[in-house]
């Protein structure tokens, strides 16, 4: 279901379908597990690519340098 090449929004879309089947409380167990995953996988990958976006924006900043008076 979760491809790496994914965007966030796909991610966070994953993690919401993910979270509403577990919530309707009417799955059996085993898909209940299996949702469970794959939306802890949408958080770990999304998760990642917030820390890349982040990296990133502090290198544009200027290496991570903080801004004057902070």
């Amino acid at each position: 279901m979760a491809k790496q090449n994914q965007s966030i929004e796909d991610h966070f879309e994953a993690i919401e379908l993910a979270i509403a089947a577990l919530d309707a409380g009417d799955l059996p167990l085993e898909d209940s597990l299996s949702r469970y995953e794959s939306g802890l996988k949408a958080v770990r990958l999304a998760r990642g690519l917030l820390d890349k976006y982040a990296a990133r924006l502090e290198e544009l900043r200027g290496d991570g340098e903080s801004p004057a008076g902070a």
